[in-house]
């Protein structure tokens, strides 16, 4: 028998440490009408338009907003990672203002692998892997967390979040 189980409701997440990406999980992958870097690396923005700020201009998603409020967990974390500096900078600024309860940040740069910081903060927090949750919307990082004990879900197993939750008032 097979568990084709993929959506995610607040009984999964209530009393969990939940660790949130930013880009493509709480905010849309879009940057200045693009997904990719005009000047051709892996990344949705350049540096030239980090530099600039284009992380300020970005709104969040609404329903992430409510999905976060909404979820029981015992902590909400950001686990993200940055480009340089500016982009760190600025994420912080970001979740300020659209994310204010989410106080515990991982802000890391791309060669540190996100489970591995996940299970760093964990070892450093007294946290047992088992209770805990890995949002992203990039597949290898879900991977490679799964791999590492870590209970990971695509940014989509929260599209139902709404019908799945008809007992919480929205």
């Amino acid at each position: 028998m097979f568990n084709n189980k993929s959506m995610i409701t607040i009984a999964e997440t209530k009393n969990k440490y939940i660790f949130w990406d930013i880009d493509g999980t709480l905010a849309a992958y879009r940057f200045n009408d693009h997904v990719g870097d005009p000047n051709g690396t892996n990344n949705g923005m350049s540096i030239e338009e980090i530099e600039k700020g284009i992380f300020l201009e970005r709104s969040p998603s609404k329903f992430m907003q409510q999905v976060v409020d909404s979820c029981q967990a015992k902590q909400n974390i950001i686990m993200s990672q940055c480009q340089i500096q500016k982009e760190m900078d600025d994420k912080h600024l970001w979740l300020d203002k659209y994310y204010p309860t989410i106080t515990e940040r991982i802000l890391t740069f791309e060669n540190v692998p996100k489970f591995e910081s996940i299970i760093s903060y964990c070892n450093n927090k007294n946290i047992a892997i088992k209770d805990c949750i890995f949002v992203d919307d990039v597949l290898s990082n879900l991977r490679d967390a799964e791999k590492n004990g870590i209970k990971s879900y695509h940014i989509t197993s929260f599209l139902d979040w709404k019908f799945m939750n008809d007992d919480y008032n929205f």
